[in-house]
């Protein structure tokens, strides 16, 4: 069994990254992130099928051109390849991010 508390891993992550990853396996990794108001995540995609959960705070999901708003609670899955960015943030986003297969499993 691998289990960790997101609030603690969130305060762990190094003020110059945005990202920590929690689990790693071949098939699945999670990644706990977490962005202020001025933080910049690039619009970007992954080869993976990723599944975002938030946990707390508020901001704006960019999935290809179309912004949406996210809170607590709300999860959103992106196919491979999607482009999107997570922006305007309001107090601290703190979201978990679930990769199948798991993050950059391609490249190794």
């Amino acid at each position: 069994m691998n289990g960790f508390n997101v609030g603690d891993v969130a305060e762990e992550i190094p003020e110059d990254k945005h990202s920590t990853e929690t689990v790693r396996t071949d098939n699945v990794s999670v990644e706990v992130m977490a962005f202020t108001p001025g933080d910049d995540d690039p619009m970007h995609s992954h080869h993976e099928d990723e599944v975002y959960q938030v946990v707390s705070g508020q901001g704006k999901l960019n999935v290809e051109g179309d912004s949406v708003d996210v809170g607590p609670g709300d999860v959103v899955h992106l196919e491979p390849g999607t482009e999107h960015q997570f922006h305007d943030f309001e107090g601290e986003l703190v979201v978990t991010v679930l990769y199948g297969p798991a993050k950059h499993s391609d490249e190794q």
